[in-house]
């Protein structure tokens, strides 16, 4: 992937336009250019990220296969389907990519930016812009039961490798599911505004 700047600041629905004209989320749109624009789904600093024990409940890590990436970096998909209902208040996907027999790179390599509140259900998610399984989503043809916008999406300039996890992140291994980022992770990949250019690229 073609480096590019990091951007420090989510932008919302300016990003995907009519996603969010739905009763349970707000249609305010912010400037792409103004830096002093804010939204209620702007990355939080490291001292105001709400955390349980040694956990950020802001951001939770997930498996996704190297294909489904893909599409999503390349913006044909423009959202993550899952079975389960992530709490409210999760704006962030850790998405470790499997292996798949060498065709992935068995890493945490991407962190996507959710609403905090919008989970759709069948039926619900827009059909403008086109997105790659919102069709059969709707239909009830997936086995997934809720949708979750892909608001923004960074690349980690160092990805963390599933030998990392184990020995210096104390995970057992590859996630099952979904579970909370750990805070030493997340400071360490992700930390407040003033680190995070150097940590990821803004992909879009």
């Amino acid at each position: 992937m073609a480096p590019s700047r990091c951007k420090l600041t989510s932008r919302t629905q300016a990003t995907l336009d009519g996603f969010f004209n739905q009763p349970n989320s707000s249609s305010t749109r912010i400037s792409k250019k103004s830096p002093a624009a804010k939204s209620k789904y702007q990355s939080k600093s490291k001292s105001a990220v709400p955390t349980g024990s040694d956990r950020v409940l802001t951001d939770v890590l997930l498996a996704i296969k190297p294909v489904h990436l893909a599409n999503i970096a390349s913006r044909q998909k423009n959202h993550e389907y899952r079975k389960y209902r992530l709490r409210d208040a999760v704006t962030r996907l850790w998405l470790y990519e499997t292996g798949d027999g060498g065709k992935g790179r068995a890493s945490i390599t991407h962190i996507a930016v959710i609403p905090a509140s919008v989970r759709h259900t069948p039926g619900s998610v827009p059909t403008e812009p086109f997105g790659i399984g919102n069709t059969d989503f709707n239909a009830g043809l997936k086995e997934s039961k809720y949708g979750y916008p892909v608001l923004e999406l960074y690349e980690l300039f160092r990805p963390v490798t599933l030998a990392e996890m184990k020995s210096q992140w104390g995970m057992g291994g590859a996630p099952m599911g979904w579970r909370y980022v750990k805070t030493d992770l997340w400071e360490d990949r992700w930390g407040d505004d003033q680190e995070r250019a150097v940590k990821v690229n803004w992909v879009f």
